[in-house]
């Protein structure tokens, strides 16, 4: 019988004889611990034939916990050990008997050189011939680019509409509704705190986030190279600027998990990295995904990791100024860097709903980020060789980048869209509602334009499912040149249909509507929204405050953001929203101090109707200070004003206490059963001499129903049965686009809707 204590030992001195005897280390960067790493961390990637006890063994060996491994590269875990890095990489140095390598967890950070503006105007899409492009391009409101960097305003005035909102997920509720392994990922995710809120508290990403995709023609601020489009916020640098490779490949992982298939990486540090090598690549490999990369401020010849890893799906980027100079802090390389992109200052969007000059090759690289997700949402598909083949091969060459990177030339978004082939374009003619009555069915009309390609016959199809289920193909109508038609099914009772569209170009392949397909379907509400109480927080409205602390009453206001984590703005755009203590004196050192304040609810009525559900918007933000997440929000409930239950805790140390906006939804019925009328409380406090910020806000209150009452096709009148009434509403109505008597919603009263009238007769 085997002995596991001595078959342990056998297999170590067996493995370390045959390591050994090779003599070949598996650090992939012999100089990785002059880098910045995290403490009693390393990176282990153990090899396919290693067994589970081989790969105990050594994880016995080191004193060694996993702490967290990736699906995206298979066999690699960060590992916590008892013993210093160092100890780590000279004990399992050799030992490719069961690992393919082992190195430390590098500390990284955002690229940016101290800012020295010069005021100027904002030049860098003059410089890269954007305004040019526009005219044939400004974007794909549904493609997706992930900043992955220290978060993102995104209540920012110029960044809010072009953010990303997960379509599967439902905001607060605490679950994984959309599978895709991470919670309540609304937004984004912050692989920094690993909590669902990315909110930028560096303001690093959100300038970053501007260049790429500030809304364009809105009036307001800047244009970001894409108008429309959708940007993520995968967070992994805190407020601070820094974070861990550990980190960056979860961000990655993250990306490749929600089909993002363009990055932007404006930070770097740290050495040659195998780990963040291999998830990049794989990355490319699975999903197309093009990983942009600032070069790094040095001013020295060669590119910082990951800029200068050789994965086939990255770009890095060095910085010109306005010019067309190379940036004296740019770092450049005519093999490790590939184009140049503005960079000296930049002017983009910083939280707060304000503007700021910065330069570095981290304001360089979104310009190319944006750019390549405008060639990316053009030709579809995953194939990132030709996006990058394209970016590399149209820019304009400038004399200062001869020898400074592989192209010698400086991004040029129109002469890229110019060579971009235009495939099938799919755009919905018909206005898709948000509800739709039970029992009916729902017309739609669309224009797919092949542009330079041709349809392959029959592809052209509505991918369609109802509550989760499997998808289910219906075929379009080609009713005339370009334009096509579908009928979808009809709703029943408590039906959530979702669906998107796709065709098939001979050469661009398929093309879908939204271009994320499935990952981002058109989705419909069958029934009817029933409101028992709405209040916007504009008015007070009958609602009441209490206060026992020195500072932080709670009160009705526009925000006025101090950057202290206090709300930038209200949650539902109509202006104001309950605030504590939003003041602008005492130099914006204004929160809530040394006791508690409550805010409580007038008398809410639920009216007579079923399932009422309730839902708010809150704010709180904890984590700033000298004592940090020592504090908590706590909502209660009531059915008399007097007696109270809590209904949630939020903090003091996990779950949205970070600031942003989240949105908690109650079944009312699971809290006060069948009361006609309840009351909410909603408190917080900061203890005695804790030191922390606290910050808190409401808004948006509502309790609501879904009215799901079954119609019958045709019954034009809505008495519950279809005969000669409905017939004879149809008649009058002939020609006319009138709703109620259009029972196919195709647009016209005719004979169509007549013979629904007669199929349900009776």
């Amino acid at each position: 019988m085997f002995n596991y204590r001595l078959g342990t030992v056998s297999l170590i001195v067996a493995g370390a004889i045959a390591a050994f005897a090779s003599g070949q280390s598996i650090v992939p960067d012999a100089t990785a611990l002059t880098h910045e790493h995290v403490p009693n961390v390393v990176f282990m990637r153990f090899a396919e034939h290693a067994t589970t006890e081989q790969r105990d063994a050594i994880l016995e060996e080191v004193g060694g916990t996993i702490r967290r491994q990736w699906d995206l590269v298979p066999g690699l875990a960060s590992v916590e050990t008892t013993l210093a890095v160092k100890d780590v990489l000279k004990q399992l140095g050799t030992r490719s008997d069961v690992l393919k390598y082992v190195e430390p967890v590098y500390v990284v950070h955002a690229l940016e050189t101290p800012n020295d503006p010069l005021y100027g105007e904002l030049y860098g899409m003059e410089r890269i011939m954007a305004p040019q492009a526009w005219d044939d391009h400004t974007g794909d409101q549904e493609f997706v680019i992930a900043v992955i960097d220290t978060g993102i305003d995104y209540n920012h005035p110029d960044i809010a509409a072009n953010m990303w909102t997960n379509p599967g997920e439902i905001p607060g509720n605490g679950q994984d509704d959309d599978g895709n392994g991470y919670v309540d990922d609304v937004h984004g995710y912050d692989f920094y705190s690993y909590d669902s809120d990315p909110y930028d508290d560096n303001s690093h990403g959100t300038h970053c986030s501007g260049t790429i995709g500030g809304v364009g023609d809105n009036g307001i601020g800047v244009a970001g190279v894409n108008w429309k489009c959708r940007l993520a916020a995968v967070k992994f640098l805190g407020g601070g600027g820094s974070g861990s490779i550990e980190g960056a490949i979860d961000a990655v992982q993250y990306c490749n998990a929600n089909n993002f298939r363009v990055s932007n990486n404006s930070w770097g540090g740290g050495g040659y990295s195998q780990s963040m090598f291999d998830a990049i690549n794989a990355a490319g490999t699975q999903d197309g995904h093009i990983f942009c990369a600032a070069a790094g401020n040095g001013g020295y010849s060669g590119a910082s990791y990951p800029a200068a890893l050789t994965c086939p799906n990255i770009l890095a980027v060095c910085a010109t100024d306005s010019n067309d100079n190379l940036a004296s802090f740019s770092q450049y390389h005519p093999v490790e860097v590939d184009l140049g992109a503005p960079g000296v200052d930049v002017l983009s969007s910083v939280p707060g709903n304000n503007y700021d000059y910065y330069s570095g090759t981290s304001m360089a690289t979104p310009h190319v980020a944006g750019g390549v997700a405008m060639v990316y949402s053009l030709i579809g598909g995953n194939d990132f060789a030709k996006v990058r083949d394209i970016i590399l091969s149209t820019t304009r060459p400038v004399g200062a980048l001869a020898n400074a990177c592989a192209t010698g030339g400086i991004l040029d978004v129109d002469e890229a869209i110019g060579q971009t082939f235009l495939g099938p374009q799919i755009e919905i003619l018909s206005e898709i509602p948000a509800e739709v009555d039970p029992g009916a069915g729902l017309h739609l009309t669309l224009h797919i334009d092949p542009r330079e390609d041709t349809l392959v016959a029959g592809s052209a199809v509505v991918h369609y499912r109802d509550d989760g289920a499997m998808w289910g193909t219906i075929a379009l109508s080609n009713d005339a040149p370009m334009t096509w038609s579908v009928d979808l099914p009809s709703t029943a009772c408590g039906d959530n249909p979702e669906f998107y569209f796709e065709v098939e170009g001979e050469i661009a392949g398929s093309v879908t509507n939204p271009s994320a397909g499935a990952d981002g379907a058109y989705d419909l509400l069958v029934g009817e929204t029933l409101t028992a109480y709405e209040n916007n927080c504009q008015s007070v409205d009958g609602w009441s405050t209490t206060s026992d602390a020195a500072d932080g009453q709670w009160g009705i206001g526009v925000p006025i953001n101090c950057g202290r984590g206090d709300p930038t703005s209200d949650y539902d755009g109509s202006g104001s929203c309950w605030l504590t203590d939003n003041s602008s004196g005492d130099g914006c050192n204004s929160d809530v101090d040394d006791g508690t304040v409550t805010l409580t609810s007038s008398a809410i009525e639920i009216g007579d109707i079923d399932d009422p559900v309730l839902s708010y918007a809150r704010w709180f933000s904890n984590d700033y200070g000298a004592a940090p997440y020592t504090d908590s929000f706590i909502v209660r409930i009531s059915t008399d004003g007097s007696s109270w239950s809590t209904l949630e805790t939020v903090g003091p140390s996990s779950g949205d206490v970070s600031g942003g906006w989240n949105v908690a939804t109650f079944d009312l019925e699971d809290h006060i059963g069948n009361a006609g009328v309840f009351y909410l409380q909603f408190s917080t406090s900061d203890g005695a001499s804790s030191g922390s910020v606290v910050e808190a806000g409401v808004d948006a209150v509502m309790v609501s129903a879904t009215d799901c009452v079954d119609t019958v096709p045709g019954d034009v009148n809505g008495d519950g049965v279809v005969n000669v009434e409905d017939l004879l509403a149809v008649i009058a109505a002939w020609g006319s686009d009138d709703a109620a008597a259009d029972i196919n919603g195709d647009g016209i009263v005719n004979v169509e809707d007549i013979l629904i009238v007669i199929a349900n007769w009776g």
